[in-house]
């Protein structure tokens, strides 16, 4: 029983409780800490790592201009700054008699900075018939390439048609031909705010070309740290967080050390302060003729009877001072009475003796210690 009530004490005692209160306050620190981590890292990964491959459909305008046009806007996902980029321009068309006749034709990109709007709307307009400059953009690239429906001949489609007659019926996709034309490589934006927002994108085939669809596609060449985090983001992932969580943790270390200290020194002179308030306390009864004297630091702790706690059921330690023998009073000589003394003060009580008759000796003696005994009378 006194196993456990002692265990009981010691697991309650102040010191316990503090480490065990710190040591709460540090692993819920670093957990914190480390989720905070894994969130840093998932916004370095999406403001860092660019997306592989960015297409915007764009869409084409007819009988505006003397060639078909379209803006498409890309904001969304937003372009990296930095980053190489390789343009495209992609055009689904039928292998109809006017494309595969018309041969050679221009594609013309325009990147701007201005995000899509029906001003710029307007001014690509102007663009297109008037070959004016965009109002209220700025070009931040251009670039204009040539474009040819690949060559088939006659007699093999002719064949071809036949032979897959039945295909062909079924799915009719199957004469779709697919223009990829690259327009730029290696691009690169060197700063955020030179990063375009959206494209202008002009086919130089007059109006009768037939397209179906039309998209614009930024293709990123990954290199270095960013090729790393993009084919192995599992591994970069828990590295960077790692590293993430042991700059906090240090972060966090070298703060506790710096509180600890201050609050130790603040908690240092606020009971050095106590504790002269309470000896003031104790000795204000206390004169100036006592002997107190202000910058004493304190009497020695043995001078006062103290008890001190045991375990169990051991009675507790007593501490009882010294008692210090009080010095004897010294009489001074002049006040110890001489041999005679009180015999003369019996004399001058009762009837004088006429002891000295005779002699002369004696009566000088007994006036001499009379006169001592009325000197020595008022000091008593």
């Amino acid at each position: 029983m006194e196993t456990f009530q002692e265990t009981a004490r010691v697991v309650t005692s102040k010191p316990v409780q503090r480490a065990v209160v710190n040591v709460v306050l540090l692993v819920s620190g670093a957990v914190t800490l480390l989720c905070l981590a894994a969130v840093a890292s998932v916004l370095f990964f999406q403001n860092f790592v660019p997306d592989q491959f960015v297409t915007t459909p764009i869409h084409l305008q007819y009988g505006l201009s003397s060639n078909p046009y379209g803006v498409a806007a890309l904001t969304v996902p937003m372009l990296k700054s930095q980053q190489d980029y390789d343009i495209s321009v992609t055009l689904s068309m039928p292998r109809s008699l006017p494309n595969v006749e018309r041969g050679n034709f221009m594609i013309s990109l325009y990147l701007l900075d201005s995000r899509y709007s029906d001003t710029l709307d307007v001014s690509a307009r102007k663009f297109a018939n008037d070959r004016l400059d965009f109002e209220q953009s700025n070009v931040l690239f251009r670039s204009r390439r040539p474009a040819l429906i690949p060559y088939v001949d006659p007699v093999v489609s002719l064949g071809s048609r036949i032979l897959f007659l039945l295909y062909h019926l079924i799915f009719p996709s199957s004469q779709t031909c697919v223009l990829n034309v690259p327009v730029a490589e290696r691009v690169t934006f060197p700063t955020d705010s030179a990063i375009p927002s959206t494209a202008y994108v002009e086919v130089e085939a007059g109006q009768g070309i037939q397209i179906y669809s039309a998209s614009l596609t930024m293709t990123a060449q990954l290199s270095g740290l960013r090729w790393l985090m993009f084919h192995y983001r599992l591994l970069t992932f828990i590295t960077f967080t790692m590293l993430f969580w042991v700059c906090e943790l240090g972060f966090m270390v070298v703060a506790w050390a710096i509180l600890s200290s201050l609050l130790g020194t603040s908690s240092s002179s606020t009971e050095l302060k106590s504790h002269r308030n309470q000896r003031r306390s104790t000795t204000g009864g206390l004169t100036d003729s006592d002997g107190y004297d202000e910058n004493d630091d304190g009497d020695d702790a043995s001078d006062y009877p103290q008890q001190f706690p045991t375990y169990g059921k051991q009675p507790p330690l007593k501490h009882e001072p010294d008692v210090k023998d009080e010095e004897e009073h010294k009489q001074p000589l002049h006040e110890i009475p001489i041999a005679g003394e009180e015999a003369d003060d019996e004399e001058e009580e009762g009837e004088p003796r006429d002891s000295g008759i005779g002699t002369s000796y004696s009566g000088e003696g007994s006036s001499s210690v009379r006169k001592r005994s009325i000197r020595s009378d008022p000091e008593r």
